[in-house]
């Protein structure tokens, strides 16, 4: 562990947010109030970590949302960089920016496959703590897999729950393996608990894909099925004359399948019941379109489909994009 923080730490950084905040005067009465100045303050502050040698940093959407904010990045030398907001996930709770700087930066390393993450494996996760303890570690286990949480502005799933400790300001900590390469980034706490923490899965897949996404069209993609669909639950079951209460119901109308879209190619038509992607169950607390949440375009995923005849059938679908 000793040896693998000294080889990590260089690669995290602190995201400090800076506004500009407005001061004031008031008139003796208290009546009325006059803008006297403006004063550039530090409002937050927390990580984000390299993932190119040019000087691109992933950290959590949430930390970079303001656009009225000025975001200096500090690297492990203490130098202070201005940054660049370069796309924000319009899907998950993340964020890409970037600096300037000529020397070689050392980038983290991804794994390649988010399903061989095991229970209770080691993970070891590093970053700023509090706003004031810049390479902060923890060290724990994973504690569990898909869950889900509902965050401000965001409904995460597919995350990953983690002991190892999390602060406020922890988010956008690398939560790494042993081998030193990145499972994750740690994005959310429970309030009400301690050693519950939570962290987005990432692939090198998927940083690649947002890469690319970035150069090719100057935003991030994301996937696109195509359908037209509602969740069913027993009242809308019933008044469907359809024998199951969950799960995702393609609506039996003209326009419920997009024209040449993933869909169509794949062979879903109106009518269909999407019980499963890949072996994830739908359920009303698990949509279709929270199992998409951490997929990318042109990634191949299986459905399960309950056909209006009765039978179930198993289609091989490869996303688009929009």
């Amino acid at each position: 562990i000793t040896q693998s923080v000294k080889d990590i730490a260089p690669s995290v950084v602190s995201i400090i947010i800076k506004k500009d905040l407005s001061v004031f005067r008031w008139d003796p009465w208290g009546f009325f109030r006059q803008q006297i100045w403006t004063v550039s303050k530090k409002v937050g502050w927390w990580t984000g970590f390299f993932i190119t040698r040019d000087g691109k940093i992933i950290t959590n959407k949430h930390v970079v949302s303001d656009p009225n904010a000025e975001y200096v990045v500090v690297t492990s030398d203490g130098k202070e960089h201005e940054s660049k907001i370069l796309a924000l996930d319009p899907l998950s709770d993340l964020a890409i920016i970037q600096i300037i700087w000529k020397n070689d930066i050392k980038a983290l390393d991804f794994i390649d496959d988010s399903s061989r993450i095991e229970l209770w494996e080691f993970v070891i996760a590093i970053g700023n703590a509090l706003a004031e303890f810049q390479n902060s570690v923890s060290f724990w286990i994973i504690s569990g897999k898909n869950r889900s949480i509902e965050a401000p502005g965001e409904s995460l799933n597919g995350l990953l729950q983690t002991d190892a400790a999390i602060n406020p300001g922890n988010s956008g900590w690398p939560l790494l393996d042993l081998d030193n390469k990145v499972i994750g980034i740690n994005t959310a706490i429970s309030a009400e608990a301690q050693g519950i923490g939570f962290a987005i899965p990432i692939t090198k897949k998927r940083i690649d894909y947002m890469l690319n996404s970035i150069e090719k069209y100057g935003e991030i993609k994301r996937p696109l099925v195509g359908i037209n669909y509602q969740i069913l639950n027993e009242k809308i079951a019933w008044n469907l004359w359809i024998s199951v209460s969950e799960w995702a119901y393609i609506n039996e109308k003209e326009w419920s399948i997009l024209q040449w879209s993933s869909a169509e190619k794949a062979g879903l038509v109106g009518g269909d019941i999407i019980l499963k992607v890949d072996d994830t169950k739908i359920t009303e607390s698990i949509s279709l379109g929270s199992l998409l949440q951490n997929k990318i375009p042109w990634e191949v995923i299986r459905l399960e489909v309950l056909r209006k005849n009765g039978l179930t059938e198993t289609l091989e679908l490869t996303l688009g994009s929009s």
